[in-house]
């Protein structure tokens, strides 16, 4: 009995995030949901898609945007690839974006850069310019990245997308390797991005835990370039 419910269950979840449930009323469903009005088998995975989508745009505002008119057709075979696995919205929009980096051929090329870009706001979002950590595993002057800081690796300079709308005509956006990053300063209220040379975007990439200094090189010039990322909320230091 337990069995033939969580089979029962399991039926339910697939055919209601199916992209057949989801755009066709008369879409044949698992015997094992025989008994269930179609119609509010419909409705139900109607309204699941709906919010889910809602989440997604909410955190995509201009991907969205740049996908215009061809939303619908994207999501359609969105939905019908990639069912949800989470229920927040950040984990249903990386769907998407992995969805489209590996699908997209269209225009304008650069749509999975900015799809990243806003993925990394909304994170860094979510985190804020949270307070430098006394991790007292730590070394005295070790440093790290500080956390919320994310390192986006773009092939356009999507930059101007996020300074205008994104679909405004005449953006001149270059492809062209962008190593970026993505924080919230203390007493910022938004999120900024700021380009980093390729050799110090790698170096942040490596400072997942804390590490010694010397990492930066030479002595006199490392103290100011500490600093310097420690002033844009880049790393932190031990204290």
């Amino acid at each position: 009995m337990a069995n033939r419910l969580l089979d029962r269950q399991s039926s339910l979840l697939a055919h209601l995030t199916s992209g057949a449930a989801i755009f066709d009323r008369t879409a044949p469903h698992d015997h094992a949901l025989d008994g269930i009005d179609p119609a509010l088998l419909h409705l139900e995975a109607r309204f699941s898609y709906e919010k889910r989508i809602e989440k997604i745009a909410a955190t995509l505002p201009r991907s969205f945007a740049l996908l215009g008119a061809r939303a619908d057709a994207v999501l359609r075979a969105f939905v019908e690839s990639c069912p949800p696995t989470e229920l927040g919205r950040i984990d249903n929009a990386h769907q998407l974006h992995a969805f489209v980096a590996a699908q997209w051929r269209d225009d304008p090329p650069w749509l999975p850069d900015v799809m990243a870009c806003e993925l990394a706001r909304a994170t860094a979002a979510q985190v804020g310019g949270a307070p430098v950590a006394d991790d007292a595993a730590a070394e005295r002057g070790a440093i790290r990245r500080r956390p919320g800081v994310l390192l986006v690796r773009c092939g356009h300079d999507v930059r101007q997308v996020f300074e205008h709308d994104a679909d405004a005509p005449g953006l001149d956006v270059a492809q062209r390797d962008t190593p970026l990053a993505v924080t919230v300063p203390p007493n910022a209220t938004e999120p900024q991005i700021v380009e980093l040379p390729p050799a110090l975007f790698d170096l942040l990439a490596a400072l997942d835990d804390w590490a010694d200094p010397s990492l930066f090189g030479d002595r006199a010039g490392a103290d100011a370039l500490i600093r310097d990322l420690a002033a844009h909320a880049l790393i932190e230091v031990r204290a």
